[in-house]
C-alpha cells in the first residue's frame, strides 16, 4: 500500500496563524509561535468533515488532546472529524488514550471521530486492544467520506456500485 506524504501546513490547524517553517524543522519539533500547539498534524476541510492529516509520530499531550478537541468542535456542529493515520507507524499507549479521550469529546459535542488509513501494525494494535468497539475504524479516507455524506448521497453510491 503506497503512502502519500502530506503537505506540511502552511497555517496552525488550532489558531489558524500563518506558518513559516524553516527546512531544518521537523514535523513535531515545531510548534506554531502563536498559541504554542505542536504540528503533529494539518487540517483540510471537506463538505461534511474536517480532515486531520497526522504527519509526524510526535505524541500529543493531554493539552493537546484538550486544545484540538476544542478547534474540532469550535469548526463544525456537530464535529464530524476524519483521523488520517497514514503517516502513523506504530502508535504508544498515550496515543491511545489521546485517540480516547478525542472521541470521547467530539461525542459529547455530538460529532463523530472516524480513524482511516491504518497501516497493518497500528489496525491490530487498535483491534487486538478491542478498541474498534469504541473507536470507529475504516480502510480508506474514501470510506470515512462515505460516512458523513447526506442519505442521498450514500443512496445514489450504493445504487451505482449495484450497477457496476
Amino acid at each position: 500500500m503506497s503512502r502519500a506524504i502530506k503537505p506540511w501546513p502552511t497555517e496552525c490547524p488550532i489558531c489558524g496563524n500563518p506558518l513559516a517553517v524553516g527546512p531544518l524543522q521537523l514535523p513535531g519539533d515545531a510548534a506554531c509561535p502563536n498559541c504554542a500547539h505542536v504540528l503533529w498534524f494539518s487540517v483540510r476541510t471537506q463538505a461534511n468533515a474536517t480532515i486531520a492529516d497526522v504527519i509526524t509520530g510526535k505524541v500529543p499531550t493531554n493539552q493537546d488532546i484538550v486544545r484540538v478537541s476544542q478547534a474540532f468542535i469550535s469548526r463544525a456542529s456537530p464535529p464530524n472529524v476524519i483521523l488520517n493515520l497514514a503517516g502513523v507507524q506504530l502508535v504508544s499507549s498515550s496515543f491511545i488514550a489521546g485517540l480516547i479521550a478525542l472521541n470521547k469529546r467530539i461525542n459529547d459535542a455530538k460529532g463523530k471521530l472516524v480513524l482511516c488509513e491504518l497501516t497493518p501494525v497500528v489496525r491490530e494494535t487498535l483491534t487486538g486492544a478491542k478498541l474498534d468497539r469504541i473507536l470507529t475504524l475504516v480502510e480508506k479516507e474514501s470510506d470515512a467520506m462515505a460516512i458523513f455524506s447526506p442519505p442521498d448521497a450514500r443512496i445514489e453510491r450504493a445504487t451505482a456500485l449495484d450497477a457496476c
